[in-house]
C-alpha cells in the first residue's frame, strides 16, 4: 500500500463557501504561526464595489477601536495559535479583544486603503495587506495573522503549563505541535527545533505526568498540497507513524487521523476524537 495520505480523497469533496473560506483562512494562520508566508498564491484582485461597504465597516470600527463593533464582525470561532484557545462568542472575544487587538494591529485597519491595501482572493475571501486579517465575502472576520505581545505572553505561559504537567522525559520542546486523543492513545507532537519533530504517546487513560508509552523522535513536517493539510512523520524500524492533520476537509471529516505502516503496510488507523 502507497503511503500516500488517506485524506488526500477529501480534495474532491464540495464544501459550503463560507466554511471553505474560513478553513482555508486558518490554514493561512497555521503558516503564519510556523513562519511561513501567509499569503495564498492567487491572482491579486481589485476590491468589487459591492464588497467596500464591508471593509468600510471594519476601519471604522477599528478607527474607534469598538471591541463590540469588532466582535459582531467575527465568524466564530476564531483560530488562535496553539496552544492558545479559539474564541468562541462575541462575549468571549470583547473578554479578550486587548489579547488580539493591540494598537498596532487596530491602526493597520483603521490607516489601511481600500483600493491599495484590500482584495479579494477569488472564492478565499478578501484579505488586507499580505494576509493580515482576512475577511469572507459577507464580511466577517474568519483570521487575524498577528499576534501581540500579550499573546505571546499567554501562549509562553501555556506552554510552561504544558510542561509543568508532562513527563520530564518529554517535558523540554520548543512549542508543542498538537495534542490529540484517538479511541486507544493520547497523543502529542512538539517541535524539538530545526525542523525536527518529537512523537510521544500513552494508552487512553494514562496521566501525560506518567512515562510515555512510546517516544520517536527526529519527525517531519510534510504539507499536502496548498490547502493546508499536512501530516508529522516518524519511523523506528520497519514502523512509520503518520499523524494526519485535516485543515481543509469536508462536514464528516475527523480532525485527524493516527496511521501506523510496517514495512509499508497499513496496520492501524484511528481518528481524533478530541484536539486540544
Amino acid at each position: 500500500m502507497s503511503l500516500a495520505s488517506p485524506l488526500k480523497a477529501i480534495k474532491t469533496a464540495v464544501f459550503g463557501k463560507a466554511k471553505l473560506m474560513q478553513i482555508l483562512c486558518y490554514a493561512a494562520l497555521i503558516f503564519g504561526a510556523m513562519g511561513l508566508s501567509s499569503a495564498v498564491n492567487a491572482v491579486d484582485e481589485a476590491l468589487p464595489k459591492e464588497y467596500i461597504p464591508l471593509v468600510q465597516g471594519l476601519i471604522d470600527a477599528a478607527k474607534a477601536n469598538d471591541p463590540e463593533a469588532i466582535a459582531k464582525r467575527v465568524a466564530y470561532p476564531l483560530k488562535r495559535e496553539y496552544p492558545i484557545p479559539a474564541i468562541q462568542n462575541t462575549q468571549e472575544m470583547i473578554a479578550r479583544f486587548d489579547q488580539v487587538f493591540d494598537p498596532k494591529l487596530l491602526e493597520q485597519i483603521a490607516h489601511s486603503k481600500i483600493e491599495a491595501d484590500w482584495q479579494t482572493m477569488g472564492w478565499r475571501g478578501i484579505m488586507l495587506g499580505s494576509g493580515v486579517v482576512w475577511l469572507d465575502l459577507d464580511g466577517k472576520i474568519i483570521a487575524i495573522n498577528y499576534q501581540t505581545p500579550v499573546e505571546a505572553k499567554l501562549k509562553a505561559e501555556l506552554i510552561a503549563k504544558q510542561q509543568t504537567a508532562l513527563h520530564p522525559s518529554v517535558s523540554e520542546f520548543v512549542s508543542p505541535a498538537l495534542s490529540w486523543e484517538t479511541a486507544k492513545f493520547t497523543i502529542r507532537v512538539d517541535d524539538m527545533g530545526n525542523s525536527q519533530y518529537r512523537y510521544a504517546a500513552w494508552a487512553k487513560g494514562k496521566s501525560l505526568s506518567d512515562k510515555p508509552d512510546l517516544v520517536l523522535n527526529k519527525g517531519k513536517l510534510v504539507f499536502d498540497g496548498s490547502g493546508g493539510n499536512h501530516s508529522y512523520q516518524f519511523r523506528s524500524g520497519p514502523y512509520q507513524y503518520y499523524c494526519y492533520v485535516t485543515v481543509l476537509g469536508g462536514s464528516d471529516s475527523p480532525l485527524g487521523e493516527l496511521v501506523v505502516f510496517k514495512n509499508d503496510q497499513e496496520i492501524l488507523t484511528q481518528a481524533v476524537i478530541k484536539a486540544d
